[in-house]
């Protein structure tokens, strides 16, 4: 390919991006265009700080971007190009952006107005945006600093995150187009996408080499089809190549040189060459992605959930419990129909019945997307009967459409066995069930924690011994009451765990189990190698008990205790994981944290016993918490209350 067509290609992009402005592109003078943007600032619409209010000004990338403090806390300053695209682009886009509200995507807080020049800023300007500041640049930079450091895990981590931010860009229709490796910065190991719908500094006409930078990102369909229409596609061609990026470290392409001809040879399908020991599933996932048929490539949503699955659930340890079938594979396509219809014929019984409250899908409003797991998708909204944050489970079809329900429906048995007794606080309960009246998928509605996950939390926090001791009491609160309603968990780790004012909710009953009773679809194993019952490992046959949810427990009394994930430190290649394995079945533990009380440390080694016959029931390591002599509420009494489930958890929106 000529470099005068790659130019022209780049060139229909650049025109293609500023013809979504708006109508036409006629010029208008500085004055009007200062007088756009403050109409729209003195129409309160987006939150303006005054630039004498910021502190510790300093330069931090190439470009116009600058770090400063105010109020405590640093933010990114960024000037707007002065001209009529930027000003009225940015009007065009800064309400929809204002409204973006996703952990990984960068932030946009607001304007800032400035007088004269800035010696910091190349450019004059009337005006900064004011954007969430990433401490640990782009992540070309983080895996140029920090990539020996990480482990698989970490990969997969920092990979589900690029995707679940795509994903929820997708989901609010909107394209980001723009994803290479400097739009993607990292704060505190964790991705925050930038530079989507603003005008970025990244289409500079005069800059060949910066052009020529983004080649290896683009979709190749692009560089020889005349008004070739991206779409959520050109994003997932993105997104495979940054999964290589973050597999190997590397820029794209490094070795040769980024111009004319790598346009070709992309276009003619050379890609770059999989890492050696790159676990299967990640390099079979980033290779659908950069396919050079659109057609070819799977959805982002595939993409977030395969993330998820490698996330949770390493490929060494894909269980079923005894005589369990995920599928039957000589199940006729009218089987698995009448299985179907029966399961979906199930689920009205119980509504005739009034064992569950339906809740209509239109009084759930203003969902947004909070993760993607194995078997589905968890969106926050409010209930407009209780004007309360719900959250609510929907359910994908990981093989048959009949198998998505029977998970639903497995999952709702669980919490209806619950109910009849009381339903212990100590458990994330079920509200009721909806069903989107779109696609007539069936949603588990359930109570919304908001301190997020004990991992996250525990990460984010510095607690006190007594903080640590009242959040292992309620969990084995939470488990004693599973067990005594003869309920396993079989999934028990820190991202099961939620935290709502400060206290521990067990979440997820995907794969729990009724004890003695036969389940089905959900028996596909999710665990996470640490937290999984020792005999299990290398013994698919060893039955689980509730002495293996009493093993996880343990586990996460020394994650309490530590703040860290077990074995975080350890290089997950798919070598490795069978060693750790193997390690943990003769006996392998984390070693005990500094200053951890005698009788904590005590506790959570009779739970992580290897053997299973030794390890403590959970009334007894209800009653060693007790004795450790902790402030808690009046759950020490063993005094639960029976709340209204309309009205439990009240968090005013």
């Amino acid at each position: 390919m000529p470099l005068k067509s790659l130019k022209l290609v780049l060139k229909r992009k650049i025109n293609k991006f500023k013809g979504t402005i708006g109508a036409g592109n006629i010029e208008i003078g500085h004055i009007d265009r200062n007088n756009l943007l403050e109409d729209f600032i003195t129409k309160k619409e987006i939150k303006c700080y005054e630039y004498t209010d910021f502190r510790e000004i300093q330069s931090i990338e190439r470009g116009n971007v600058v770090r400063a403090k105010f109020e405590g806390e640093f933010f990114a300053l960024k000037s707007l190009n002065d001209d009529d695209i930027t000003i009225r682009k940015v009007i065009d886009e800064l309400k929809l952006l204002y409204n973006i509200d996703h952990e990984n995507i960068l932030k946009f807080n607001g304007i800032s107005r400035i007088e004269g020049d800035i010696p910091q800023i190349s450019q004059k300007n009337k005006y900064l945006l004011v954007l969430e500041y990433a401490n640990s640049g782009t992540l070309s930079t983080y895996l140029d600093k920090h990539f020996y450091e990480l482990n698989w895990n970490d990969k997969y981590r920092l990979a589900f995150q690029l995707a679940s931010a795509v994903l929820y860009l997708h989901d609010n229709k909107i394209i980001h187009q723009e994803l290479y490796v400097d739009n993607i910065l990292v704060h505190q190991k964790v991705i925050k996408l930038a530079s989507f719908g603003l005008p970025s500094v990244t289409f500079k006409e005069s800059s060949n080499a910066f052009l020529f930078d983004i080649i290896p990102y683009m979709d190749p369909k692009s560089f020889n089809t005349k008004d070739y229409e991206l779409g959520n596609h050109s994003d997932v061609y993105s997104v495979g190549v940054l999964l290589w990026q973050i597999s190997s470290g590397c820029q794209p392409f490094r070795t040769g040189g980024y111009n004319a001809n790598l346009a070709t040879a992309i276009l003619s399908g050379q890609r770059e060459d999989i890492i050696d020991k790159t676990p299967l599933e990640y390099s079979k996932l980033y290779t659908e992605c950069w396919k050079l048929e659109p057609a070819e490539r799977p959805s982002m949503r595939k993409v977030v959930t395969t993330l998820e699955t490698l996330l949770n659930q390493p490929e060494i340890l894909v269980i079923k419990e005894d005589n369990e079938k995920i599928k039957d594979n000589n199940a006729t396509e009218d089987d698995n129909e009448e299985i179907k219809d029966n399961a979906a014929e199930w689920v009205k019984n119980i509504l005739k019945n009034k064992e569950v409250q339906f809740i209509p899908f239109n009084d759930l409003k203003n969902s947004k997307l909070l993760s993607v797991g194995a078997f589905g998708s968890v969106m926050k909204a409010v209930w407009t009967k209780t004007d309360n944050f719900v959250v609510y489970k929907r359910l994908i079809n990981t093989a048959t459409k009949y198998n998505a329900l029977d998970v639903f429906i497995h999952e709702l048995k669980i919490h209806l066995h619950l109910l009849p007794n009381y339903y212990s606080d100590r458990i994330v309960r079920c509200l009721g069930i909806s069903q989107d009246v779109t696609t007539k998928e069936y949603l588990l509605v359930m109570q919304y924690a908001n301190g997020g996950d004990l991992q996250n939390y525990l990460n984010n926090r510095n607690l006190s011994w007594n903080d640590k001791k009242k959040l292992s009491y309620q969990i084995a609160d939470g488990l004693n009451y599973l067990h005594n309603e003869n309920v396993l968990h079989k999934d028990l780790h820190s991202k099961n765990i939620v935290i709502h004012e400060g206290n521990a909710k067990i979440i997820d009953f995907g794969i729990s189990k009724i004890q003695d009773q036969i389940s089905g679809a959900h028996t596909r194993y999710r665990g996470i190698i640490a937290y999984i019952e020792p005999k299990r490992l290398l013994n698919l046959d060893f039955p689980y008990t509730k002495s293996s949810d009493v093993y996880s427990f343990g586990v996460l009394m020394w994650e309490i205790s530590s703040g860290q994930p077990p074995f975080k430190d350890n290089y997950c290649t798919g070598g490795d994981i069978k060693v750790l394995a193997l390690n943990i079945n003769n006996g392998k533990r984390e070693n005990p944290v500094s200053g951890t009380p005698k009788e904590y440390e005590e506790l959570y080694k009779k739970c992580w016993n290897q053997e299973p016959d030794q390890r403590p029931i959970t009334k007894d390591i209800l009653d060693e918490l007790i004795k450790m002599n902790f402030e808690v509420n009046e759950a020490i009494n063993h005094v639960r209350s029976n709340v209204d489930l309309e009205n439990d958890l009240f968090i005013p929106t």
